[in-house]
């Protein structure tokens, strides 16, 4: 599993790209930063596609799947890393929620266990 890093691309269901703003920056590959926990959740999304007559659109990130997401063994400053078979939940409509996934990890270089 690779690390996930600013450069990353996570995508709803629908085709929206999630917007990262990395909580840190101190450690970083290529001199991009790595993601952590708490980067991924709350995050806007932008271009959605979900149709508007059928139901909202995707707006934000509002959670994540631990389990999947966060290394167990790597951490920076405390935090969990973040990995790229990371996965949550959009705020998609008021009677469901959509996952979105990484397509990207956004570097090639470095992977992590568990």
């Amino acid at each position: 599993m690779r690390l996930l890093t600013e450069d990353a691309i996570l995508k709803c269901d629908h085709g929206g790209t999630v917007k990262l703003e990395p909580i840190q920056h101190w450690v970083t590959i290529a001199k991009r930063a790595i993601l952590v926990e708490g980067d991924s959740v709350g995050r806007s999304i932008s271009g959605c596609i979900t149709p508007p007559l059928v139901t909202t659109r995707c707006g934000k990130t509002v959670s994540v799947d631990r389990a999947k997401s966060y290394s167990s063994f790597v951490r920076i400053n405390g935090l969990p890393v973040c990995k790229d078979t990371t996965t949550g939940a959009t705020d998609w409509n008021l009677m469901a929620t959509s996952p979105y996934t990484v397509t990207k990890p956004g570097q090639d270089l470095v992977t992590v266990g568990g």
